[in-house]
């Protein structure tokens, strides 16, 4: 071993003897434009190269200064490609009595939960069976052509119309559920397949950006309920959740009622769907048109041009289909009624698993634990399972993102035992009190704020 290393120091040559670092040298590297991290106890100088990360700067920049090794075990399928990327940003390791993770962690429960993801691996979890996936997408593209075909034999009426949309809706939903297995790429082996197929599945059939999701969902499951990391719950001021119902009071901010937020979360819809909550009051249509708004600016800013091209077949395909039914203006009204459907199974299904949780500033957890804090499960049922793409198994999605979902249900009793030999929650919901825990938890967070803002 070298001496203690000095912070600034460039790439460490091939072969040369690592200088080492203790944690009050790393802590102070978080800072935009100069971050460092720790995976496996090497330390990486990413200031420069993070701009480059595929997942974007933001989500590698989260673990800024922290022990980032199960993150990067989480988010990746092929370790040792990703190494290679790793090497040139090498400036050295911590020091032989530091310990593996800065800050007072359960190291007993970090090392369990690495034996779990290993024995995990070892019984094959992450391999997907390409006959499930290819029935989802097969049952899709069924429910695009049935929708078709209701208009077409039974002609434009109020009833056949509205039976088409609510097709159409639940085939919008369970192509949201596709593209985010494979923005997990969790079907494919090769990562540049999942790539591929998202984009098809994203654009084609739904006509949003890939990119776009992917910058924003990685953010959440990186720091899922942390206030400015994780998008899905920074959504201030129109909605108060968590530490930020308490803080706002005290500083007697008052943009809304936010005491009676439980009762116009009602009004709103989904502004970013995909798993991101981003939510805004209004007119349906009137969030519909900046929804879309918002996605096409993003694709136009970043010059994510093929996309945009994916995204422009999805309303080419959409508008062909039924303007020769309903004439443009009706082939819109059912563009917008399919749009307003698919934004409350959205928002419904995603948020019962997350909002009722704890919803915080950052806590410097182990990966297990922080998961664990911000996640429930909704019991299952075959229904369930596929209604909700199995996002009602919430807790192993989140500890495993990369797994087929498939799978969840044989992880999952071997989750339960690691939250009860270290005493964490493992929280199981009937479907029916997680949809109901939304409400309670938006009263909650509102009432916190009224008291606080009264009393400061």
């Amino acid at each position: 071993m070298g001496g203690v290393g000095e912070p600034g120091g460039g790439p460490a040559q091939l072969g040369a003897t690592l200088p080492t670092f203790r944690w009050e040298q790393i802590r102070p590297h978080n800072l935009p434009g100069d971050k460092w991290l720790v995976i496996e106890r090497r330390v990486y100088d990413i200031s420069r190269w993070a701009q480059r990360h595929p997942g974007g700067s933001r989500l590698i920049g989260h673990h800024g200064a922290e022990d980032a090794t199960d993150a990067f075990h989480a988010f990746h399928q092929d370790l040792n490609f990703v190494r290679k990327f790793l090497q040139p940003l090498l400036i050295g390791e911590l020091a032989p009595e530091e310990p593996s993770q800065d800050g007072p962690q359960n190291a007993q429960l970090i090392e369990d939960f690495r034996a779990l993801r290993q024995a995990v691996e070892d019984m094959k979890l992450f391999e997907a069976k390409p006959t499930f996936f290819a029935f989802l997408l097969g049952h899709i593209l069924a429910m695009e052509m049935l929708a078709w075909l209701v208009i077409y034999l039974l002609g434009p009426g109020w009833v056949p119309s509205t039976l088409a949309a609510l097709i159409l809706a639940v085939s919008q939903a369970q192509s949201w559920c596709l593209q985010h297995d494979l923005g997990h790429t969790s079907i494919f082996r090769k990562s540049r397949w999942n790539h591929v197929a998202q984009q098809f599945v994203m654009g084609q059939l739904k006509g949003f950006s890939a990119h776009w999701w992917n910058f924003r969902h990685f953010q959440h499951h990186a720091k899922p309920n942390i206030f400015h990391k994780d998008p899905d719950v920074t959504v201030a001021p129109v909605f108060l959740l968590g530490e930020s119902s308490v803080e706002y009071g005290k500083k007697k901010r008052r943009y809304l009622p936010y005491n009676h937020q439980h009762l116009y979360f009602f009004l709103r819809r989904a502004r970013a769907l995909g798993q991101s909550l981003g939510q805004q009051v209004g007119p349906p249509l009137l969030t519909l048109v900046n929804f879309e708004v918002e996605n096409l600016a993003y694709m136009l800013v970043c010059m994510q041009w093929m996309d945009l091209l994916w995204a422009a077949s999805f309303y080419a395909r959409f508008l062909f289909s039924y303007i020769p039914f309903y004439g443009v203006p009706g082939a819109l009204f059912l563009f917008v009624a399919v749009r307003v459907l698919e934004s409350h199974w959205f928002v419904w299904i995603t948020q019962m698993n997350h909002i009722p949780k704890e919803i915080g500033h950052e806590k410097h957890r182990d990966w297990a634990s922080s998961q664990l804090a911000a996640t429930c499960n909704v019991e299952p049922s075959v229904f369930l399972d596929w209604f909700s793409g199995h996002l009602n198994f919430q807790i192993e999605h989140h500890l495993f993102p990369t797994m087929p979902r498939h799978n969840y249900r044989r992880v999952a009793p071997l989750v339960k035992a690691l939250c009860a030999k270290h005493g964490l929650s493992y929280e199981v919901k009937p479907f029916l009190t997680a949809l109901v825990d939304i409400i309670g938890s938006l009263k909650k967070s509102g009432n916190m704020w009224l008291e606080a803002y009264l009393h400061q």
